[in-house]
């Protein structure tokens, strides 16, 4: 299948949200603002769908898709255009100590006037880009000292367009997606696909969001909203929401400089998950939030390095349903293996996969690791779930090299855990050092 060939292939599954498999995708026209968004925005703030290339040259025409709240619609706004070129730096490297030239993003703004309607598609003009290699979208308040009022959206330079960074690649997503849901799900789900980050940005996100996204498209399992604005994380927001999947989420989860929001948002999050929803987790939703001891304890652990990369993976609990996929068997695999530290423990977790080191080096004083990246219980899991009050985790640190997202056994693995997050798919979350 060539993403060339169909424009309306290309915006339905690059849509920030989509309808169940039930549902046609959406169609986004001038005339027709998209159907069946699953939630209502954030108060005062925009759900920023998608934008895509409506119109070949100069300049680049695109259609943006979204949804205002009441309070915001028909107010003069401004799209923000953060535009990234690439400069060449010299920076200290750390390993030799000497100084280094490295491409960096050097970044630059551009501001478009718009008033938002509640619900509509629309054709914007952007300026013409001359050195830029990517473009950020969303909507701010003002041109000086703007505040964001919506997620935003990454766009890379594609010839003379700008597209999403994984483009290219959801082809390959498409043709092993899995077909159907291992249980039907009980009533309609949402799930809250949480990609900000604030740490290291893995280039995967956008793929491993959208890879997401289409699971739940194709076998009706949930219905998805991807989103990197905090403020989704507001209790009367987070409420219409029955799981949320951190997708790499590195550095602070929600980073606002007002102390009381984010306490707020915190407070929201673990309400949430302990009063019965669910959150999972994707290779980085371990490293972040380190001055959150809750969130490192609702999550099983915090990410100590990653040593590993080429590996055989132990199937530690066949039977599980989470693991049907592997049909009992452990299987070889590549990706940038994490290990963990505290509160990490097999006295809190039920561990689905994990790293069969038995040909691998695990000797702090051998290359490859770094203080602190061994365990001396020689422990490294891969996959997890685990009960939080009435809710549930499941954490998949698989996500960092791209082919991994369209790897049909692993795909199947995050449906499951998924299911099981959002409480459709039941399985033993015992304890592995209790079974």
């Amino acid at each position: 299948m060539k993403l060339t060939n169909s424009l309306s292939f290309i915006i339905s599954i690059m849509a920030v949200t989509v309808l169940a498999a039930e549902s046609p995708a959406p169609q986004l026209s001038t005339d027709n603002a998209p159907a069946g968004f699953p939630v209502v925005p954030p108060k005062g703030r925009i759900i920023l769908w998608g934008a895509d290339a409506a119109k070949a040259g100069k300049p680049i025409t695109y259609q943006i898709s979204y949804l205002a709240d009441d309070a915001i619609a028909g107010k003069s706004l401004q799209m923000a255009v953060k535009c990234a070129i690439q400069v060449e730096q010299e920076q200290k490297n750390n390993k030799t100590g000497k100084m280094e030239k490295k491409k960096v993003d050097k970044f630059s703004f551009k501001f478009l006037p718009i008033t938002p309607k509640k619900q509509s598609v629309e054709i914007i003009k952007l300026p013409e880009f001359d050195k830029e290699h990517q473009i950020e979208l969303y909507f701010v308040d003002k041109v000086e000292n703007p505040q964001s009022l919506s997620n935003s959206l990454k766009l890379k330079k594609k010839g003379d367009s700008f597209m999403m960074p994984e483009a290219e690649e959801i082809a390959k997503v498409a043709e092993v997606l899995p077909v159907k849901a291992t249980e039907q799900p009980a009533k309609p789900r949402k799930v809250l696909v949480y990609t900000m980050t604030l740490g290291f940005p893995h280039d995967s996100i956008p793929l491993g969001a959208r890879t997401i996204l289409l699971i739940g498209q194709k076998t009706g399992a949930w219905q998805t909203l991807i989103s990197n604005d905090r403020y989704m994380f507001e209790p009367e927001t987070l409420a219409q929401f029955d799981a949320v999947m951190m997708m790499e989420t590195t550095g602070p989860l929600f980073g606002d400089p007002d102390k009381t929001v984010n306490e707020r948002l915190r407070k929201s999050l673990l309400d949430f998950v302990e009063n019965g929803k669910g959150i999972a987790g994707s290779h980085a939703a371990t490293d972040c939030a380190y001055d959150w001891k809750e969130y490192g304890a609702m999550m099983g652990g915090y990410f100590a390095g990653h040593p590993f990369y080429k590996i055989k993976v132990r199937n530690e609990d066949p039977k599980n349903p989470i693991n049907a996929a592997f049909k009992g068997e452990g299987f070889d695999f590549l990706d940038e293996m994490y290990t963990f530290r505290d509160p990490y423990s097999r006295e809190n977790l039920r561990i689905l996969l994990s790293i069969d080191i038995s040909t691998l080096p695990d000797d702090p004083g051998k290359p490859g690791f770094k203080k602190g990246e061994n365990r001396q219980d020689h422990d490294y899991a891969i996959s997890w779930i685990r009960e939080k009050g009435k809710g549930r985790v499941f954490y998949c640190s698989f996500g960092h090299q791209h082919p991994v997202w369209w790897t049909s056994t692993i795909l199947q693995h995050y449906l499951d855990g998924m299911q099981y997050a959002l409480g459709d798919l039941k399985a033993d979350a015992t304890p592995s050092a209790k079974k």
